[in-house]
C-alpha cells in the first residue's frame, strides 16, 4: 500500500508538471473530471454552461448529469473548435460557464477565450482530454482554464481505458474538488489493479508518444494534397488524437470504396445539435457530414498511414 501511495504521489507530481497546474486530482474518467468540476464550482444548478458542437457526447452528457444545462456553439470549419465569437454568440444572462474543448486535439484559441471569460466572470472549464501533451504558444494545453481536465480513457492520447484528472491553480476551487470526491467513490481514482503503474509508466514515456504523433500529423499534413479535401489549420507541433479533414465531395460513397478496399478510416464527431431540438449551427453541421479522420496514433503502423493518405489523394472527389 505504501508503495501504491508513493507512486500515486509521483504521478501526480509529474501531471502536474506536464500541465503546469499547482493542483491535480484523479479521477476515474475525464467525464468525471468534467462532472466534478461543475459541481466543485458553486455555480447555481439549472446554469448555462456554453459547449462546442463538434466534440465527444460525454462533454454535453457530464453538464446534464451534473445538473446545468448545455448550449451548444458553432465551430470553425478549419480548426474544428468554437471560437471565441462562436462562444460570445451564446453567451445569455444564464450562462455561468464555457467549456473549451481542443477538439481533435487540436489548439482553440483558448487565450483569447479565457481573457474573455475572466472578464465576463464566467468560469472556464478547459478540457485537454484529447491533447494531453500538446503545448501552444510556449504553454501545455491544459494550462489556462480555470479548471483543466484530462482523460486517460480508451483511444484518448494517453490511453490506458481508465482514469482521469483535474486541475487548477486556485486553492479554494481545489478544496471544493477534493471536497465532492470525498462524497463520491464514483469519481475517484482507484489506484489498484496496476493502474497507477500504467499511468506512471505512460507519463514516462509521454515525450516519446508525442513526438510520434507529431511525426504522423505531419506526414498527413505535407502528404495530402488533392483539391477535393480540406486540411485542418493547425500547429505544426500538435500532437493530434486522429488527423481530421473534410471530403467536399461525397463522403458516404468515398467511405464505401475506402472499406472495400480494407482502408481504415473513420468519421467522428457527428454534430451535437441532433440532441438539441431547435438547434441550428450550420458549419457543425456540414463537418458532421464530411469530416473524415486519419490514425495517427504511436502505435499506427507508418505503412498504414501511407497507404491512408495515398487513397484519399487518389479516390477523394
Amino acid at each position: 500500500m505504501a508503495i501504491a501511495i508513493s507512486t500515486e504521489h509521483q504521478v501526480k507530481n509529474e501531471l502536474s508538471l506536464v500541465a503546469q497546474r499547482e493542483y491535480v486530482a484523479l479521477t476515474s474518467s475525464g467525464s468525471s473530471a468534467l462532472i466534478v468540476a461543475l459541481k466543485a464550482s458553486n455555480i447555481a444548478p439549472g446554469s448555462e454552461v456554453i459547449m462546442p458542437a463538434i466534440c465527444c457526447p460525454a462533454v454535453l452528457f457530464a453538464i446534464q448529469m451534473a445538473g446545468f444545462t448545455p448550449v451548444l456553439s458553432d465551430v470553425s470549419i478549419t480548426t474544428f473548435c468554437s471560437t471565441l465569437a462562436d462562444i460570445e454568440a451564446q453567451v445569455s444572462d444564464k450562462t455561468k460557464a464555457v467549456i473549451a474543448v481542443h477538439s481533435y486535439g487540436i489548439a482553440c484559441d483558448i487565450k483569447a477565450i479565457s481573457e474573455y471569460c475572466k472578464s465576463k466572470q464566467l468560469l472556464l472549464i478547459e478540457d485537454a482530454c484529447l491533447a494531453v501533451g500538446a503545448i501552444t504558444n510556449n504553454q501545455p494545453l491544459g494550462s489556462f482554464g480555470d479548471i483543466s481536465i484530462y482523460s486517460f480513457g480508451y483511444d484518448k492520447t494517453l490511453a490506458l481505458n481508465y482514469g482521469g484528472a483535474i486541475f487548477t491553480n486556485n486553492a479554494a476551487l481545489f478544496s471544493a474538488i477534493e471536497a465532492t470526491l470525498n462524497v463520491n467513490d464514483f469519481f475517484c481514482y482507484q489506484p489498484n489493479d496496476g493502474n497507477i503503474q500504467r499511468l506512471k509508466g505512460a507519463l514516462d514515456e509521454l515525450g516519446d508518444f508525442t513526438a510520434k504523433r507529431i511525426n504522423n500529423v505531419l506526414f498527413c499534413h505535407q502528404q495530402l494534397q488533392t483539391e477535393h479535401i480540406s486540411k485542418p489549420t493547425i500547429d505544426v507541433d500538435q500532437p493530434l488524437w486522429r488527423y481530421p479533414l473534410i471530403i467536399n465531395g461525397d463522403r458516404e460513397r468515398f467511405l464505401a470504396k475506402a472499406d472495400a478496399k480494407n482502408i481504415l478510416i473513420t468519421s467522428h464527431y457527428k454534430s451535437l445539435e441532433i440532441l438539441k431540438t431547435g438547434t441550428t449551427l450550420p458549419q457543425a453541421k456540414y463537418i458532421s457530414d464530411h469530416v473524415i479522420n486519419i490514425f495517427v496514433r504511436p502505435e499506427t503502423p507508418q505503412q498504414q498511414i501511407e497507404d491512408t493518405v495515398h487513397f484519399i489523394n487518389e479516390f477523394a472527389q
